[in-house]
């Protein structure tokens, strides 16, 4: 088999070294070096004070990334990367005062991952390093760990201030909140659907975290909330069309290969009583008796949703709850993960991997031991890892069934709403629910 390279990897970290002297830009210097970049002008030597991103990356050792979901109907969480950096020279030392990057070598340090592929480069993880594990060893050995996570760990920590929310759709709501003083999100990191789902206009209680009502937010639509690579906040709402299988893992020699597939058929994602309790209204319960009395009951409960009151909100939670029993009555047989490693892989199909996001729909192809005939579904990608390495960068996608999407258009448009959508000239391959 040929072997390829892997993709280079650019690691930066933001420091703001103007109160320790640099490096940064120089005006009126005349020489400079990679750590202490110049310009030249015929003026005094000025520093730019603030943030700037440095290339650390051939102190690197090894990378791993981690966002999404293991599992469907769980929510989005924080994600997060490590890196270790080789530290020798005490470069990452916060105590070390000839550091060149003291004395900035401290927790929420912006950070930056990136690939480059073909000369082409795509940013796989942005965030803040949470911590500093350094290590020294008898031996002389030293090494710098940084833990990192996106920007979700904000959202943790941030708190609401009472208030009463107006009815609006979903996407407005969280834009709402991610607008108010508290929490004061940048416009320019987002991508927000406008969503489908009216809400109440709820009073929200003080002290209330942001992350937890923000979830609570998408559940309601029901959508998906998460962090791009880029660190924007991302809202998908249910009826937002996705293309089918723009990449596709196969097993067959005509696409992606994969080094790895997990697959389940079980009862973890089986259910067959479902509750739903929208906030300030009653439980709206939907069941399959069929499966009860084949399986034994499997209850899901969801409550404090923030659908619409009245007999709207009544109608929109008993279809959830109807939508559900349909989904997850049944065991399924379902592609769990695969993993791919970038080595074996040329260039242009290792762009391919490496452009894929939380979300986007892949098609996969598996004929268990090479007997009978070849499994084919499309999935959707709710989590990526990355384990780099010297010479190795695997990536394994954490995948769910395309139920759990948005629609998932096999062609034409969608004319009607979720969750009774036609399509005109086309057909629905998934429906929409993601929770």
């Amino acid at each position: 088999m040929t072997h390829f390279s892997t993709p280079d990897m650019l690691v930066e970290i933001g420091f703001d070294l103007s109160a320790g002297g640099g490096p940064f830009f120089t005006f009126g210097s005349s020489s400079g070096t990679a750590e202490n970049p110049t310009s030249l002008f015929d003026n005094p030597t000025y520093g730019f004070g603030g943030t700037l991103f440095y290339d650390l990356t051939d102190r690197v050792t090894s990378v791993t990334i981690t966002r999404g979901l293991s599992r469907e109907l769980d929510r989005f969480q924080t994600g997060g990367a490590n890196i270790e950096f080789v530290n020798h020279d005490r470069a990452f030392d916060p105590f070390y005062a000839s550091s060149p990057y003291f004395p900035d070598v401290k927790p929420r340090r912006p950070i930056r991952i990136s690939t480059i592929t073909a000369g082409a480069t795509a940013v796989q993880f942005t965030g803040l390093i949470e911590d500093w594990n350094i290590d020294y060893t008898v031996q002389g050995d030293a090494t710098a760990g940084a833990a990192c996570t996106d920007g979700f760990i904000l959202f943790g920590g941030q708190q609401l201030e009472t208030h009463t929310a107006t009815a609006e759709l979903t996407g407005a709501r969280i834009n709402a909140v991610l607008d108010r003083s508290e929490v004061n999100w940048p416009s320019a990191d987002r991508d927000i659907d406008a969503g489908n789902q009216l809400l109440q206009a709820d009073v929200v209680e003080q002290g209330r975290e942001v992350l937890e009502y923000l979830q609570l937010v998408a559940a309601s639509e029901p959508g998906l909330l998460f962090m791009s690579k880029e660190n924007h906040v991302v809202f998908r709402d249910r009826n937002t069309a996705a293309a089918v299988g723009t990449v596709t893992f196969s097993d067959a020699g005509t696409a992606i290969p994969y080094t790895d597939i997990q697959i389940s058929y079980g009862t973890e994602l089986l259910y067959n009583r479902v509750t739903i309790t929208p906030l300030g209204i009653e439980p709206q319960t939907a069941q399959s008796t069929d499966s009860q009395l084949e399986y034994g009951t499997q209850s899901l409960d969801l409550s404090g949703l923030l659908i619409r009151t009245g007999a709207e909100g009544t109608a929109d939670a008993q279809a959830i709850a109807d939508f559900l029993v349909g989904k997850y009555q049944d065991p399924d047989l379902r592609f769990e993960s695969l993993s791919v490693q970038l080595a074996g892989l040329g260039t242009a199909d290792q762009a391919e991997v490496l452009d894929i996001e939380l979300a986007d729909i892949v098609k996969v192809e598996y004929q268990p031991s090479g007997i009978g005939d070849r499994i084919v579904k499309d999935a959707q990608v709710i989590g990526i890892r990355h384990s780099v390495g010297p010479d190795r960068h695997q990536v394994t996608f954490m995948l769910g069934s395309t139920e759990t999407a948005a629609f998932v258009v096999g062609g034409g448009t969608i004319v009607s709403e979720w969750p009774f959508s036609l399509l005109a000239g086309g057909t629905i391959t998934g429906s929409p629910l993601g929770l």
